[in-house]
């Protein structure tokens, strides 16, 4: 039988919900410090500042507690995305592809061994179906932003635009941190990944009438 993945409590005041971040972020401690194998519950509990039996009121078990934390760091980069991409002082495609990438790259380097940890957690713990959700999530974040600027074509769907640019993305700051023991320099890296996000959404488009 499969162990719940969902909290036992869901934090509708803000104190519970302080105490499930709270919970979260030792989780993520304990994570970078010993690896998912050996995080107990206690030790989360110990790291938290919470009592066990608090704990298990929250959660009923580490598994619960990483697929919530994955999710919450998930979100919160799409919602920084938006805030900064979707930014109405950036109003051409370019200015917000280009901040995409901008705003991706500045989460993640802020944090990057936390980052490192939770992708891989990520590809070994979480249900193809709920990765789909958030896969999704994200490029309808990313075809908001794109559709929003101004010269956007009209009436051009733009999530294939978006899903293009967001796997481009993805795959390379994603795989990055599962696969090199140190990641590029952020100031050489982001204008790379800026240049050839920006020709793939140009070549999609296959517009010559937008900004080179």
């Amino acid at each position: 039988m499969n162990k719940p993945l969902k909290p036992r409590r869901r934090p509708s005041q803000s104190r519970a919900w302080m105490t499930s971040v709270a919970i979260q972020d030792a989780f993520v401690i304990s994570l970078i410090e010993n690896g998912y194998e050996s995080v107990s519950m206690r030790d989360i509990a110990n790291l938290a500042g919470v009592g066990l039996g608090t704990l298990y009121l929250y959660f009923p078990n580490k598994e619960s507690i990483a697929a919530v934390t994955i999710r919450r760091w998930l979100r919160q980069l799409a919602r920084e995305i938006d805030r900064v991409a979707g930014s109405e002082r950036l109003p051409t495609l370019r200015e917000r592809a280009h901040a995409l990438v901008a705003a991706d790259l500045a989460v993640i380097y802020a944090r990057l061994p936390a980052w490192r940890a939770l992708m891989e957690l990520e590809r070994r713990i979480t249900e193809p179906e709920l990765y789909r959700q958030m896969y999704r999530h994200f490029v309808q974040v990313v075809a908001d932003c794109f559709a929003g600027a101004i010269d956007w074509p009209a009436g051009r769907d733009a999530q294939p635009v978006a899903f293009l640019a967001f796997s481009l993305l993805c795959s390379a700051t994603r795989d990055a941190l599962l696969v090199l023991d140190e990641m590029p320099a952020q100031a050489q890296w982001e204008p790379a990944l800026q240049a050839s996000i920006w020709a793939g959404i140009t070549q999609a488009l296959g517009n010559p009438a937008l900004p080179a």
